[in-house]
């Protein structure tokens, strides 16, 4: 039944999809180790319940804009979905949401610059997102080889385009430190934070973060199955590009994660969207409805009563660790 719902987009897929991420995040808030009642806790869960509604509606506006896109519901699904294998997700600050919803809209700003006329523009416009995450963690300069490889890949080397990259790239530091004039200086010690390295011990993680490795892992396999059949599989080069940039956040939020680059207590969160983003893709890609919704079902129950089993909420040694 689920799967027939989010097949078009309509109201149904609406209401289904905020039945979703309201329930995921208040299973994410009842599980927390330090529980307290939820009444104490309604402006944090409300933050998360809006963050989830606005992220999901931006998507959903995005891909509809994509030529070739003949858009269903599926991130509706996916992106819930994935929610309960994440870790961490009640403790999520707002430098990386921020982050997150920039990198989001820099994938429909790279498809427009392979495949619109006004590379210019766009050029800019993505160097000005990177420039701005970069403010905040200066590992995501990494960005930067995308339209790097798009000048490279087009043959676009005249003095316009180079100055469409560097002119956010030169300014926006200046800018941001400009601001310390002004900003307090607890809020100003967000810009330009030392990044701290911290190697992934796997002895010391969690239950919840092995599965999530286990995810990240499946994700990998997910996208190399996609990617050398990548121009015959997609109709539209604008869907394809759009794979292109995807495949490059998550092997970044991978390597961020297994490093330790972080500026604060988020390894895993910049690596949530791509995972969520090809978990869509290969539930698109399953033909069989009755497949979809066996696929969907045992993933959803399974996570949750990992987590309950996790808690401590129902009594089970699991196998994950010594």
């Amino acid at each position: 039944m689920i799967v027939k719902i989010f097949k078009t987009i309509g109201p149904r897929t609406y209401l289904t999809s905020i039945f979703l991420i309201i329930s995921t995040v208040l299973f994410s808030f009842l599980l927390e180790k330090n529980r307290v009642h939820l009444l104490d806790q309604w402006p944090r869960i409300t933050a998360k319940v809006i963050f989830m509604i606005a992220f999901i509606m931006m998507i959903t506006l995005l891909e509809t804009r994509i030529k070739g896109r003949k858009f269903n519901g599926i991130h509706m699904i996916a992106f819930p979905t994935i929610f309960l294998f994440f870790p961490t997700f009640y403790d999520i600050k707002t430098i990386p949401a921020l982050q997150a919803i920039l990198l989001t809209y820099g994938q429909y700003v790279f498809i427009k610059i392979r495949h619109s006329k006004n590379t210019e523009k766009w050029i800019l416009d993505l160097s000005l997102i990177i420039s701005i995450i970069v403010q905040f963690n200066y590992v995501f300069a990494a960005f930067y080889l995308l339209p790097l490889f798009i000048l490279f890949r087009r043959g676009l080397k005249d003095v316009k385009h180079l100055l469409a990259i560097l002119l956010p790239v030169l300014i926006l530091p200046f800018t941001f430190n400009s601001l310390s004039i002004i900003l307090p200086s607890k809020t100003f010690a967000l810009i330009n934070p030392p990044v701290q390295m911290k190697f992934l011990n796997i002895e010391l993680l969690s239950n919840a973060e092995m599965v999530w490795l286990i995810t990240l892992l499946f994700t990998v396999v997910i996208c190399a199955l996609q990617f050398p059949r990548g121009h015959r599989k997609f109709s539209y080069p604008e869907l394809f590009s759009g794979f292109l940039y995807m495949t490059f956040w998550l092997f970044f939020s991978i390597a961020f994660g297994l490093l330790g680059l972080q500026t604060s207590s988020e390894r895993w969160f910049i690596s949530f969207i791509p995972v969520a983003y090809f978990f869509g893709v290969f539930l698109e890609n399953i033909k069989s409805d009755s497949l979809k919704k066996i696929l969907f079902t045992t993933l959803f129950l399974g996570i949750v009563i990992f987590k309950l089993f996790d808690h401590g909420i129902i009594s089970l040694e699991l196998p994950f660790r010594n």
